[in-house]
């Protein structure tokens, strides 16, 4: 009888086994169809029967497929919850190559994370060590060759975040001239990066066509690389002064873009649900002591992903600003679109008698000044002005109010923020400046002053702004 017992036990491990793997290459299928909620449902139910396995390769397996998971939706904590998970499963593993493979992975999403975090010097080492994992296996038949093109294409892809550009190219082709047919979609993420470099380069239709490419490509399937090439072409295009083209690729990314946020608020409740099932799981089995703390545990964490979408919608809000304000620039180099349209400028109804050949040379002599960048002189008042340009205050302030639509004050505020903002987009040094020192060189007296009518302006603060164009000069691709 006893006998019989245990082999009733082994059997029951060995469909755990086939069951947990069955669900997980279920989970594989929905996460490349973009359907996250119900891959992340299946990854959670493939946990628990690994879980109670003791199979250490196949539970460091999926938990690092949770960790990958919670990567996507950019949720780094609980990605590293199970990344550590995993290391302790692989640590338990038998020496080989699997080992080494899976040890190899682990570095991998390390490095993604470090990435995220942009430390890419630590996320460089960390791709490094994968790369080294996988070449140290005995049989290079024991590793996929597409992650030993995720190693490569990942030392690339980080090369050019520390300006490395010459090392990401070559890794970068490394990658993309080795042959392996059933992944293609990672040629499309290569190939990105590529493009990435072409920029920086100013090669900037050939970048256009190496997106153009991909963006025309039927085997393209996945919607954030797709939205990610959206944005590119929108700077590339950009770049050479085609505006329209611009615009149109900038919507598209702004439209795809919201539809992953959907998909991605989704699958971060279906996690939180599967989150809460372990939650309740843990009080039933503890005293009243462990139950509030895994209580404020729990709500500890609804807090968290409720300031996560916070973040996430604010920097939403702060990038279409962001994109409005430049855009605005290229059009018109002096006057940024007031970005609050119920605020106005009080004006005058009745024109002083100003007489047309007057108004005309004044009107002359204001697109000089506006080019002159003389409005940075912090002591500049309307009397000064009317004296520079040889009139009176009068005819100033009417022909401002007039044909500038806004009074004198309002007028030389968005001069000056339409100035500091064209500076740091175009000036990569500027992202290293005080916003004090900012507001010094645009003409402001004081920080505050400065923050505020730059927000009433733009509808975007300094810092995020300053973000928002560090962003473009920093431009990363999510995998």
């Amino acid at each position: 009888m006893q006998n019989s017992a245990q082999d009733k036990t082994d059997i029951v491990e060995t469909a755990n086994e086939k069951e947990s793997k069955a669900l997980m290459e279920l989970a594989v299928a929905y996460f490349k169809k973009n359907d996250f909620k119900k891959s992340t449902q299946l990854l959670f139910q493939a946990k628990d029967l690994a879980e109670e396995s003791n199979n250490h390769g196949l539970t460091a397996k999926i938990y690092g497929s949770l960790a990958h998971q919670y990567m996507q939706l950019n949720l780094d904590d609980n990605a590293k919850k199970y990344l550590d998970k995993a290391i302790q499963q692989i640590n338990q593993m038998p020496e080989g190559d699997e080992k080494k493979l899976f040890k190899g992975l682990s570095y991998l999403d390390l490095g993604n994370i470090t990435f995220d975090e942009k430390k890419f010097v630590d996320a460089n080492l960390y791709y490094k060590k994968s790369l080294k994992e996988f070449l140290s296996a005995k049989s290079a038949k024991n590793i996929p060759v597409y992650h030993y093109r995720r190693s490569l294409y990942n030392i690339g892809n980080s090369f050019i975040n520390i300006n490395k550009i010459d090392s990401a190219e070559l890794f970068l082709n490394k990658a993309l001239v080795i042959k392996d047919d059933e992944n293609i979609e990672l040629n499309f993420f290569i190939t990105t990066s590529l493009s990435q470099i072409y920029t920086q380069k100013g090669l900037y239709q050939r970048a256009i066509d190496s997106l153009t490419n991909i963006i025309n490509n039927k085997n393209l399937n996945n919607v954030r690389l797709e939205s990610d090439i959206y944005y590119a072409l929108s700077q590339n295009y950009k770049k050479i002064g085609d505006y329209d083209k611009s615009i149109f690729y900038n919507e598209k990314y702004v439209k795809l873009d919201n539809a992953n946020k959907e998909k991605e608020f989704k699958a971060i409740n279906s996690a939180m649900n599967e989150e809460q099932k372990d939650f309740k799981a843990e009080i039933s089995d503890a005293d009243s002591n462990t139950k509030w703390v895994a209580l404020i545990s729990f709500v500890f964490l609804v807090l968290f992903l409720l300031f996560i979408f916070y973040l996430l919608y604010k920097r939403k809000k702060e990038r279409s600003a962001f994109e409005q304000v430049i855009n605005h620039l290229k059009r018109d180099q002096n006057v940024i679109k007031q970005a609050n349209p119920s605020e106005k400028h009080e004006l005058k109804t009745d024109r002083f008698n100003v007489p047309e050949l007057a108004e005309k040379e004044l009107l002359i002599k204001l697109s000089k000044f506006e080019e002159s960048g003389k409005f940075t002189n912090p002591k500049l008042n309307i009397s000064n002005l009317a004296v520079a340009l040889k009139t009176n205050t009068s005819y100033l302030s009417d022909v401002i109010n007039h044909h500038k639509g806004k009074n004198f004050n309002s007028y030389i505020n968005e001069l000056r923020i339409a100035y500091i903002c064209e500076k740091i987009y175009n000036n990569k040094e500027y992202l290293n400046y005080k916003i004090s020192y900012l507001a010094e060189e645009s003409g402001f007296t004081s920080h505050s002053a400065f923050a505020t009518v730059f927000k009433n302006i733009t509808g975007i603060s300094p810092s995020a702004f300053l973000r928002e164009a560090s962003k473009n000069f920093n431009q990363k691709t999510i995998e």
